[in-house]
């Protein structure tokens, strides 16, 4: 094993223990706000959370992972011009989005009225929305700096305070006895928390790293930078990486139309204790999109053969982990959720095609980034969602959570097949053209 893998290998765990630790607390937390509120306001704290994120995916991990290609390529060129602009756009674009994310929640009572016959829900999303905007606007810039600086302790640390601070706070509030009030209102005190510490890192970092800009200086270009110089990219790049969110935020919310708020927390439970198990493939993904870009400048040819032996691998690791997470669950949510919870076991076994196949997917994101394809990837999820979001609907409606894990397996599964199979055989293309 040569010096580059043991890097990477290293930086994958470094990554992976403060992300996963980070997923790990936020999970445990999630029982005890669970236990706390019972199946029925937990689905509405379920259903809440969903609506939120839908609406805010414009802040999500798009942005900070588009800006990233490009930061990384700037940075390995030592290109201070380049990097105060990207980062400066960064800023620019975070703002903007935010006050058209801040304008969309003001509407999220009455369609969540209109869905689920309770206005409530949609108060509850729109305070989520609020923390999502104060959590983002400088942790982005936070996040993509420490990223393509190498310091990975320091990403690790950061994700691990972002996902667990804001839980805490809900918890605490919850335990209180503010029910969901409680909970959401967590999650704008460890927003704004995470917003201070952000700055104070970032600003650490300017005073280590001269080439990057400091706050002061990063305002002034973020005023004067040529906006449509990097939206054409990272509109497409953030649009695509979305499009994931989207996936995993709409089954819960779909799910909520026709089925009970009580019963929407067995799906969202299963649903989301898997998703907990295979967010051990997260760190290799967030890694790669540094990664593929290098090796691609350094060794086009390497590219195919690391993209198929990552894939293949994670997908071997998530077959496993999806049966082991199957396998103790019955033990799982009856010691930690209690019996109120039980339901919930059934669709877990449910969900074991959607959780071994979801590996393959680990490197598709980077992948379509490092070769400038998102447009591709959009079409193939969009497609899939015109068809696929008629299809729950139907399966839902007759099939109740059942439907709802078809669903989202389907939608998963088919989409990074065909995901897979298309960068598969692009890739392969490049290089025999280039042997030739």
């Amino acid at each position: 094993m040569n010096l580059k893998q043991r890097w990477f290998i290293r930086n994958v765990a470094t990554l992976q223990a403060g992300s996963f630790s980070g997923t790990v607390i936020q999970a445990i937390i999630g029982i005890f706000i669970a236990r706390l509120l019972q199946p029925e306001l937990f689905g509405i704290y379920s259903l809440a959370i969903g609506m939120a994120g839908m609406t805010s995916l414009i802040l999500g991990m798009g942005i900070q992972e588009a800006v990233s290609s490009l930061l990384g390529r700037a940075y390995a060129r030592k290109d201070n011009v380049e990097i105060e602009n990207i980062l400066g756009f960064m800023l620019k674009i975070t703002f903007l989005a935010a006050l058209m994310v801040i304008l969309i929640s003001a509407f999220l009572p009455t369609i969540a009225g209109r869905l689920y016959g309770n206005s409530f829900i949609g108060v509850y999303a729109a305070i989520v929305v609020i923390a999502t905007v104060f959590s983002s606007l400088f942790f982005t810039l936070a996040y993509s700096s420490f990223q393509v600086t190498g310091r990975v302790k320091s990403l690790g640390l950061l994700i691990l305070s972002d996902q667990s601070l804001r839980y805490v706070l809900s918890l605490i509030f919850v335990f209180i006895g503010f029910g969901v009030s409680g909970a959401v209102s967590g999650q704008l005190a460890g927003a704004i928390i995470i917003f201070m510490v952000s700055v104070f890192l970032f600003n650490n970092l300017t005073k280590r790293e001269s080439i990057f800009p400091g706050l002061s200086r990063l305002m002034s270009v973020a005023r004067k930078v040529d906006v449509k110089k990097y939206l054409g990219f990272t509109f497409w790049v953030a649009l695509d990486r979305n499009m994931g969110n989207v996936y995993m935020a709409l089954p819960v919310i779909l799910t909520g139309i026709y089925v009970s708020a009580s019963e929407v927390s067995f799906f969202k439970l299963a649903f989301g204790y898997m998703n907990l198990v295979l967010s051990l493939l997260g760190s290799i993904s967030v890694l790669l999109n540094v990664e593929f870009p290098k090796i691609q400048i350094e060794n086009r040819e390497q590219l195919y053969k690391s993209f198929r032996k990552i894939s293949l691998y994670s997908l071997a690791l998530s077959v496993v982990l999806s049966f082991g997470a199957a396998i103790v669950s019955p033990i799982a949510f009856k010691v930690l959720y209690g019996e109120s919870y039980i339901p919930s076991i059934k669709y877990i076994f449910g969900l074991i095609a959607y959780g071994s196949l979801f590996g393959i997917g680990v490197g598709l994101g980077p992948m379509w980034r490092a070769i400038n394809k998102v447009k591709i990837s959009i079409v193939i999820n969009s497609v899939i969602l015109a068809t696929g979001i008629p299809l729950g609907l139907w399966l839902i409606k007759n099939y109740g959570l059942w439907g709802s894990v078809i669903m989202a397996t389907i939608w998963f599964s088919v989409s990074h097949i065909v995901s897979f199979v298309y960068l598969i055989r692009k890739l392969k293309t490049t290089t025999e053209i280039q042997n030739y």
